[in-house]
C-alpha cells in the first residue's frame, strides 16, 4: 500500500505546485531511476500508523464497547448502535492523537522530490518539530476537528459491519445444527 499512498501525495504535491496533475507513469519513471526505493518512503511511520489503528480499532474499541454496553447499556437506555457509537467517540480523538504525528511523518517523507534525495525518519522528526516550535501543536494537529469526526464515523461503521457478518455466520451455524 505504501507505493500507492506515495504515488497519491506525489501527484497532490505536484499539483499544488504546478496546478497540473502529474502522470503515474512519469512517477513510476523517476522511481524505476531508483530501483523504485522512493515507493517505499514512509514506510516506517505507516507501519507504526497500521499498529495504532489495529490496537485502539481492533481491540481498544471493542473493549470500550463492551464497558459502555456493561455501564449505560444494561439499562436498555442506549441500543447497541448507541454504545458502539459512544465508544467510537471515545477511541476517535486518542486514535487521532497517537495516528496524526505519523501521518504528518509520511507526508513529510513522501512528498519531497524523487529526483532528489530521500528524507530519513531522523530529518523528518527534526521538520515535525520546527513545525511545532513554530505552530505549536497545530504545527501537528491542523485540521483534526473533522479527522475526529471522521473516525467515529468509520470506526463505528467499521463495527457495526463486522458484527453483522459475526451475526449473520452464527445464525448459518446454528441452522446447520438443527436437526
Amino acid at each position: 500500500i505504501n507505493p500507492v499512498r506515495l504515488v497519491e501525495k506525489q501527484q497532490r504535491a505536484y499539483f499544488k505546485q504546478t496546478g497540473t496533475s502529474k502522470p503515474v507513469m512519469e512517477i513510476l519513471r523517476e522511481s524505476a531511476a531508483k530501483n523504485f526505493a522512493p515507493l517505499f518512503r514512509g514506510t516506517i511511520p505507516l507501519m507504526g500508523h497500521s499498529l495504532a489503528s489495529a490496537m485502539l480499532g481492533l481491540v481498544g474499541q471493542p473493549r470500550l464497547q463492551k464497558y459502555v454496553q456493561k455501564q449505560v447499556g444494561a439499562t436498555g437506555a442506549l441500543s447497541g448502535t448507541a454504545t458502539n457509537l459512544v465508544a467510537s467517540a471515545v477511541v476517535s480523538p486518542i486514535y487521532v492523537f497517537v495516528t496524526n504525528p505519523l501521518s504528518r511523518l509520511e507526508v513529510i517523507m513522501q512528498t519531497n522530490s524523487l529526483k532528489g534525495n530521500s528524507i530519513s525518519t531522523v530529518a523528518a522528526l527534526k521538520e515535525l518539530s520546527t513545525d511545532m516550535a513554530k505552530f505549536g501543536l497545530a504545527g501537528i494537529f491542523r485540521g483534526q476537528g473533522i479527522g475526529i469526526a471522521k473516525a467515529i464515523v468509520s470506526l463505528t461503521l467499521f463495527h457495526e459491519g463486522r458484527i453483522f457478518i459475526t451475526n449473520q455466520f452464527k445464525q448459518h451455524n446454528l441452522k446447520k445444527l438443527e436437526p
